[in-house]
């Protein structure tokens, strides 16, 4: 439980990163309108959605973004959901995984765009039984 609220905590904070990265990334591209119109999905509609975050392109284009913070270097795997796998092939053109890492001591980011299976190793970590 209490590695779970951890976990639920790093999240939330490298969402909250993420937001303020990216006021300022469409701040510095002169789309301050868009900037004020980033939606905190997770936060607002809680998970499930396949994204944490809805933001925009400079030309008023979607960016749904998932959200991915560990605080080791940036080789430390990371949880992803079938879910969200499913919803980056559904919305290739407009998704994009923010993975942030070293959040604890100097976060750093990279980004992934399109349908995750294409961009990252997948590996089942387990499955969901039923009784037949």
């Amino acid at each position: 439980v209490a590695r779970d609220e951890q976990n639920r905590t790093l999240g939330e904070a490298g969402e909250k990163w993420v937001i303020q990265w990216e006021r300022r990334r469409l701040e510095s591209e002169g789309r301050s309108d868009l900037a004020q119109r980033i939606e905190w999905v997770s936060k607002v509609q809680g998970d499930g959605t396949g994204f944490d975050i809805q933001s925009y392109n400079a030309d008023e284009t979607l960016r749904y973004i998932e959200v991915k913070t560990t605080n080791g270097n940036v080789q430390t795997p990371f949880l992803i959901s079938r879910n969200e796998v499913t919803f980056s092939q559904e919305e290739s053109q407009h998704f994009y995984l923010y993975r942030v890492f070293n959040f604890r001591s100097d976060p750093r980011l990279y980004i992934l765009s399109g349908d995750l299976e294409e961009c990252v190793s997948l590996v089942a970590q387990e499955y969901r039984a039923s009784p037949k």
